[in-house]
């Protein structure tokens, strides 16, 4: 399907379905110890997973944003996200991608997921939303401590200078 006339759209539309069921599911430690809530959890990484390792066309995980919301662990979305935004930066629900990476300064994989949502073509509904949480999430790991903040805190900060940012640029880096 993937090497097909827009095979890059049909697959993007079959992440869709996978994440929908799993919106508004309780992401607690109850729904981790319960098998059948897990379920659909461990069915949507698997394809997911599946779809970032297949060497898909550029633009093919673009659907992946609606995991935005899907009741998977942020440590299993958050590598899964980053993953897909490399791949496809222009990802479906950008705001909410990049809303959800913005609570966690001390990862590696939400600093480079908000760096690869900036490189992505423009989207404007979403791009003004994506840059205040990229700002968020880049004060939040400035202002941790030398030894917890991530050395990819300062490849956030030029993302964010190469998106428009440019008052950035005046800001001391981190030590």
């Amino acid at each position: 399907m993937a090497v097909g006339p827009d095979g890059a759209t049909a697959v993007s539309r079959l992440l869709m379905p996978l994440a929908l069921p799993l919106q508004g599911r309780p992401r607690t430690s109850e729904a981790a110890q319960n098998p059948a809530a897990r379920a659909p959890q461990d069915v949507a990484r698997a394809w997911w997973t599946a779809a970032l390792e297949a060497r898909l066309p550029p633009g093919a995980l673009a659907a992946a944003g609606y995991f935005t919301r899907a009741a998977l662990t942020d440590e299993v979305w958050l590598p899964l996200a980053r993953r897909s935004t490399e791949h496809t930066p222009a990802q479906d629900n950008a705001d909410k991608v990049a809303e959800r990476a913005a609570a966690h300064p001390r990862s590696p994989d939400a600093l480079l997921l908000a760096a690869h949502l900036l490189t992505r073509p423009a989207v404007p509904q979403y791009d003004a939303d994506v840059r205040r949480h990229a700002r968020t999430l880049l004060k939040a790991a400035v202002a941790l401590p030398d030894a917890e903040r991530p050395a990819e805190t300062e490849q956030r900060r030029r993302a964010l200078i190469e998106a428009g940012e440019v008052d950035l640029a005046q800001t001391a880096a981190p030590d």
